[in-house]
Parts: C-alpha cells; structure tokens; sequence
C-alpha cells in the first residue's frame, strides 16, 4: 500500500482519478454522505480539541473569481478626465463640485448650471458628503427659461448613486415639468454620456467594471449591504442574460468577505439568485453556484444544508466529468474540517482533490489546496517537511506575490519553520 503522501511506482492519470471518485459519487445520496461527509459529521458532534497557535486563515475560502480569472483591472483612473473630454465633444458643459462642497455653495453652483444655453453635467463625485437636500433645493431653484438647458446630467460616486438615484429623481421632477430632461449617473457610464446627451437611453453595460472596482477599490461602510443588494437588482434588470448569474456569484464573493452574518445572509441571497437563473440543467457555473450557496450556509452554520449542497454539486461535478469543480467541492469540505478542529479530515479532502488536477489546472485552485494541505499538516503537527513544501507550492503559484493570500501563505511557513525549530518538536 502506498505511504499517504507520496507518489505510487505507477501514478495514476488524471481521467482516471476522476472516474474513481465518480463511482463513489454516482452511488445513492445516502451512500455518499456516508462515504465522503459522514465521517466528518460524526466527529463534529464531539467536542474539537483545541489546536493551539493555529489559526484558521481566510485563506481557507475558494478564489472569490472563477478559476481562470485574470487579474481585475479595476476602474481606469482616467475616468473623470475621459468624462469632460467626450461631453465637451458633445458641447455639454461640465461643473465638477469641490471636496467641501455644502450648502453654503448650492446657490452659486445652481446658478452656474442655469447660466448659458446648452446642457450641462453636474459632477458630485468629489463631494465628501451629499445630502439628500441638494435635489429638492436644485427643483425649487430652478429660474432657467423652458428650453435653455436641454439636458441636465448628475454624475455620483457608484455608491452613492444606489442610495440616492431614486430619491433625486422624485425631488427633480419639476424640471422634467419645465422641459428639462435629467438623469444620474455613475462613473462607470462614462462611455454612455455623449450619447444620452444626443437623446439616446440610459446604458449600463459597464457592469462588469463595476464588480472589478467593488472587489478592489471599494471600502464598505455602514451601506455596504444596501450597496451590494441595490447592485444585485441592477445586474439582474440591465446585465446581459448569460452574464447575470457570473455577476451575481461575484457578488456573493463580495458579500461572503463582510464580517458577521448579514454579508453570509446577503451572499446566500445573491447565490440563491444566481441558481435561479441557471435553471437546473447540470453546468460549471451551477456547480460554482451550489457551492457559494453552501459557503454562505456554512458561514451562517447552517452545516447540514449546506453539505447536502456541495455533494449536489461535486454529483453535478461528476456528471459533467469535471474535475476543477470537484476538487474544489472537496476543498470547500476540508477547510470546513479545519475550520471545526479535524484536520485529519481536511488533509483527506485536500489530497484528494490534489490528485484530480494536473499541473496545468487552474493555479489560483492549486494554490488554495497546497495552503490548505500545509496547514492541515501543520495543525496534526506532521512532516513539517511536507508541510513546508505544499506551503511554499502554495506561495509560488501565487499571480500576485503581494497580495493577501501570499502573505498568508508566508505567515505559514513562518509558523512551519519556527515549529521546526523548536526544541518541543
């Protein structure tokens, strides 16, 4: 029998490790939970041994983005600048406001936009705060002659747009009453402003911009979930059909990193949604679906439901004879064993799903599992040898060397090596 860990004289191709776990999974729903998750649910119902200094690191969760996602781009700094170069090509003036600008200023800033023929964009993005205020003061102020300003466009922060586009257009009514015609917009719709302007529809098909800046540059406050679920309906009422449901379970990611439960509740939410879309035919992105359902169960300890739905996606997995989707079903089981004190179990699931994967698979995935393995070997205090090898695999595979994943990764071999060390090892 071959030693855990290492290579056997003849290894085993990967379609072939696929086909062995796809007997087991083929099996009765009863027999698999048997085989695969039993063991581990018995052994949570005892009491964990505690593991001492080891912490389970957010590393533990699957990549937020597909597997072969790219590095996110995020918003183009350049964005307010493309702004004011199209509309002025448009012959649209624009009236960018200050840092500080409050009530004190409304007046002069009004006057501005009611002054001279054309239309004109009101740009509040660099505004630190916006009340709601400034939108019924704008209607009541409004003296130009029908006709005048054609057009009026009120460019916001995305943010701050979800929370206020609703709002500003039951206050700005009136002007629609005097002839003007007005929109918010965010700054994602840069590309669609000229256009608008020539008479044409509101465009939101920057959305996927608009996920890239949310999971990179985005800092969340006290409207974070009101932001995410707001983006939600968006992507749902203006996304293009086949891209909904990918939105959507990059918007669970999102919400699944928000400390406490309403992020869990807000992701199951999304990953719900996004399920709804991709109706039950068997699929890749149902599978990723099923287990970002199941990582927001988990988080909300909702244990039994959500293992029933990764084995309903590592079954999915099986059908479609894709190994990416079930070793990452297996991977979202062993840190879940890892997160409740059994990391024996853990270290199962993660060679497992190791063994499934050539080395041409997805890195990010890749990396995930090697981290996880370390670290399951590390908390049974186990060949540090191993564990620092699968730890520095992880670290290697790494696209971006400083991210926090690799940093994560760093503080491992830190532990591992100064475990090593210690003359109690």
């Amino acid at each position: 029998m071959t030693p855990r860990g290492r290579a056997s004289a003849e290894p085993v191709q990967p379609r072939h490790r696929l086909r062995r776990v796809a007997r087991t999974l083929r099996r009765p729903f009863t027999a698999l939970v048997g085989l695969v998750l039993a063991p581990l649910a018995a052994a949570w119902t005892r009491r964990s041994r505690p593991v001492a200094d080891v912490e389970i690191a957010p590393a533990g969760s699957l990549p937020a983005v597909a597997p072969d996602a790219t590095p996110p781009s995020g918003i183009r700094a350049e964005t307010a600048r493309r702004i004011a170069d199209r509309l002025v090509l448009a012959e649209v003036e624009v009236i960018e406001v200050e840092p500080e600008f409050s009530e004190a200023r409304y007046t002069a800033v009004f006057d501005q936009l009611q002054r001279g023929a054309g239309s004109k964009l009101l740009d509040l993005r660099a505004a630190r705060a916006i009340k709601v205020g400034l939108f019924e003061r704008l209607a009541s102020d409004w003296k130009a002659p029908r006709g005048t300003v054609p057009c009026l466009g009120i460019v916001l922060g995305f943010e701050e747009w979800t929370v206020l586009r609703h709002v500003a257009a039951r206050r700005l009514r009136p002007l629609a009453d005097r002839g003007v015609r007005v929109e918010t917009f965010y700054s994602h719709q840069a590309d669609s402003l000229p256009g608008w302007f020539a008479g044409g529809d509101v465009r939101h098909d920057r959305l996927r911009d608009v996920i890239a800046w949310l999971r990179t540059e985005w800092r969340p406050g006290p409207i974070g979930p009101t932001v995410l679920g707001r983006t939600a309906s968006l992507i749902q009422a203006s996304a293009e059909v086949d891209a909904v449901p990918e939105l959507l379970l990059e918007l669970a990611a999102i919400a699944r990193s928000f400390a406490g439960p309403e992020g869990a509740e807000q992701a199951a939410q999304h990953a719900h949604a996004a399920l709804s879309w991709l109706g039950d035919q068997p699929s890749p992105a149902r599978c990723r679906a099923l287990r970002a359902s199941a990582a927001a169960k988990l988080s909300l300890g909702q244990t039994e439901a959500a293992l029933a739905l990764l084995v309903t996606a590592m079954n999915t997995a099986t059908e479609l004879q894709d190994p990416i989707e079930l070793a990452s079903g297996l991977a979202e089981i062993g840190f879940h064993a890892l997160r409740r004190g059994h990391a024996a179990h853990g270290e199962t699931r993660f060679r497992d799903a190791l063994t499934l994967l050539s080395t041409e698979g997805p890195a990010d995935l890749r990396a995930t599992l090697h981290h996880g393995l370390a670290l399951a070997l590390h908390v049974q205090r186990q060949d540090a040898d191993e564990a620092e090898r699968h730890a520095t695999t992880a670290l290697s595979l790494r696209w971006d060397q400083g991210s926090q994943l690799a940093r994560e990764d760093r503080a491992l071999l830190a532990l591992i090596c100064a475990r090593r060390a210690s003359p109690r090892c």
